[in-house]
């Protein structure tokens, strides 16, 4: 059985400076409720990890994350403002992590039975890289990236362009110097879109936390299940 190690740790990666949709981490899903409160909320009840940090940068317009990592009792991390790759490889090295669980706060409908499985077959495989992501077939924005610290500065030193410090993890998932795993689900439901990228998303998503209301627990599963019999929570992806 795994269990919980402090070498493991979720990064939250959440910023202000959106333009297609501004400080959409702090639209309110109700009067209790805002889209960065319902992805940590739902992050707690990992049980593979018992550290998350939320990762923002050094700019004024995210002091207000201050508030949130104190209400949720999480930890902090205000790193370089341009190099997303530096501020997670500065946070993992200053608090002794060695595996990173990467989730972006655009993913507030994140289910951790997701992240365990991930972590689950990153340690079991013992690879470089596990996601979901390599090979999609979960509904965007149930995003899951588990991988070693030693990996990613691996990673930006052999690719130093701002795509790959921007993106993290470009030159991993493209790049045959790392072992790999692809998490995949035996149905796709790729099509569907669960995201925080505009306004029309953020509408989905308060339409779905009403849904199940009081439960902000519910899995993707029951999502998926609910949308047998509610066809306004199907969300279906432009292609």
């Amino acid at each position: 059985m795994i269990k919980k190690t402090k070498k493991i740790a979720i990064f939250l990666a959440a910023r202000s400076g959106s333009k297609r949709l501004s400080n959409k981490h702090f639209l309110k899903i109700n009067s209790k409720l805002k889209v960065i409160d319902l992805c940590i909320l739902r992050l707690k009840k990992a049980k593979l990890v018992n550290k998350i940090f939320l990762c923002t940068t050094k700019r004024i317009e995210d002091d207000k994350f201050k508030n949130v990592s104190r209400k949720h009792k999480i930890k902090l991390f205000r790193g370089n403002n341009k190099n997303v790759a530096k501020r997670i490889i500065d946070c993992a090295k200053e608090n002794s992590i060695e595996t990173i669980v990467r989730i972006t706060a655009d993913c507030p409908l994140i289910d951790t039975n997701l992240i365990d499985s991930c972590i689950k077959l990153h340690l079991k495989k013992k690879v470089d890289y596990t996601s979901n992501v390599l090979e999609l077939s979960f509904p965007d924005g149930l995003d899951v990236e588990v991988f070693k610290l030693n990996s990613l500065i691996k990673s930006q030193n052999l690719c130093k362009t701002n795509s790959n410090k921007e993106h993290v993890t470009n030159f991993i998932r493209k790049s045959k110097k790392f072992k790999k795993y692809s998490f995949k689900n035996l149905k796709d439901y790729s099509n569907r879109r669960w995201t925080l990228d505009n306004i029309n998303d953020f509408f989905y998503i308060k339409k779905v936390v009403n849904f199940f209301s009081p439960n902000l627990y519910f899995s993707w599963k029951d999502l998926i299940k609910a949308e047998k019999n509610n066809k306004s929570l199907i969300s279906i992806k432009e292609r």
